[in-house]
């Protein structure tokens, strides 16, 4: 159960940390968010970004780092200022200490036919799959 010590729990019966497995499995709703920060902020720039989070062991973020070398300071600091907005919502998986993270995330751009979101699709008959 995220977020929540069952009762009667206790902590030497968690894991200390957050494996790499949980992160990705309990970071994934968060991802959309991460990219639609970037998407708004940045564009269609190609880059790697470096998230650092420290997580609680109540699952709560407590602090957050982005690094994006292939990204200019401006872009850069409106993505953060995005990202940072959402980071109160997020929430892993309780454990019995803190857990460090880094995580990294691709974005790269394609110049395929039909790819990538289609912002409004207004016909009738549905929109073009993809």
């Amino acid at each position: 159960m995220l977020g929540v010590l069952v009762a009667g729990a206790r902590a030497d019966e968690l894991d200390e940390t957050l494996s790499a497995k949980d992160l990705q499995t309990y970071f994934s709703p968060y991802l959309s968010q991460v990219r639609s920060c970037y998407v708004a902020e940045v564009g269609g720039r190609a880059a790697t970004l470096r998230l650092e989070l420290t997580v609680r062991p109540s699952g709560k973020v407590t602090a957050f780092r982005v690094m994006a070398p292939e990204v200019p300071p401006a872009p850069l600091a409106r993505f953060d200022a995005c990202v940072r907005k959402r980071v109160p919502t997020w929430h892993l998986p309780v454990r019995a200490g803190f857990t460090r993270a880094v995580m990294p995330i691709v974005f790269h751009k394609t110049t395929v036919a039909g790819a990538g979101p289609i912002e409004s699709c207004w016909d009738p008959r549905g929109c073009p799959g993809g």
